[in-house]
């Protein structure tokens, strides 16, 4: 993991010499799994923050490239006699989208393939009773496929003060699950986010 945040922070200057715009993006990632092994999960609330460097090919076509930190996952409920169980899979990936940037008249386009990098996974599991609530967390990070690849599709704005808003869909195209208790079921990650940027210049 650190070899990789250094070969991004070295891509990431490498690549801002040549006169791109540098700006940073944060916002909220509405995050499940999709698959045939995946019916029964719901949405969990995340997060996403990172930096982006931009370059423009010409007034409407450009390349844009991310390293995002985003919390990602699913929650699942069931009962158990008169328990009621909570799972929640929190999977935190470093993602590195490399995107087709279209902009006209403030609106904008981006398209294009994403590697994620596993940088932490837990799971917590709270089983309430009539009385009592009772919470285990439990480290998998050895668990999901350490690199997970998508796609990313998303629509925005951005002000004449450089000031963006944005809504993108992540979708998965491989399963996550490598070991542990659910190993060899199709799962795979999917997210909405909606997001602030800005351009420092």
């Amino acid at each position: 993991m650190k070899r990789l945040l250094l070969f991004i922070a070295f891509a990431f200057l490498s690549y801002s010499g040549f006169g791109q715009q540098l700006g940073v993006k944060a916002g909220a990632a509405y995050a499940n799994f999709k698959g045939k092994d995946a019916d029964n999960y719901n949405y969990r609330l995340g997060y996403s923050a990172g930096v982006m460097l931009q370059q423009h090919i010409t007034d409407l076509i450009g390349v844009q490239v991310e390293a995002l930190y985003t919390s990602k996952g699913a929650k699942i409920e069931a009962t158990s006699g008169s328990n009621e169980i909570n799972d929640i899979y929190r999977l935190n990936y470093v993602d590195v989208p490399v995107l087709l940037h279209l902009s006209a008249g403030g609106m904008f386009i981006d398209l294009g393939p994403q590697a994620s990098f596993i940088a932490k996974a837990r799971q917590i599991r709270e089983v309430n009773t009539s009385n009592t609530t009772t919470t285990v967390e439990t480290d998998i990070t050895d668990n999901p496929y350490t690199v997970d690849f998508g796609y990313v599709a998303g629509l925005g704005f951005r002000a004449a003060n450089n000031i963006g808003i944005e809504l993108r869909y992540n979708g998965g195209l491989k399963k996550i699950d490598d070991e542990g208790p659910l190993v060899g079921r199709e799962r795979r990650n999917s997210s909405f986010n909606l997001m602030l940027s800005y351009l420092f210049w």
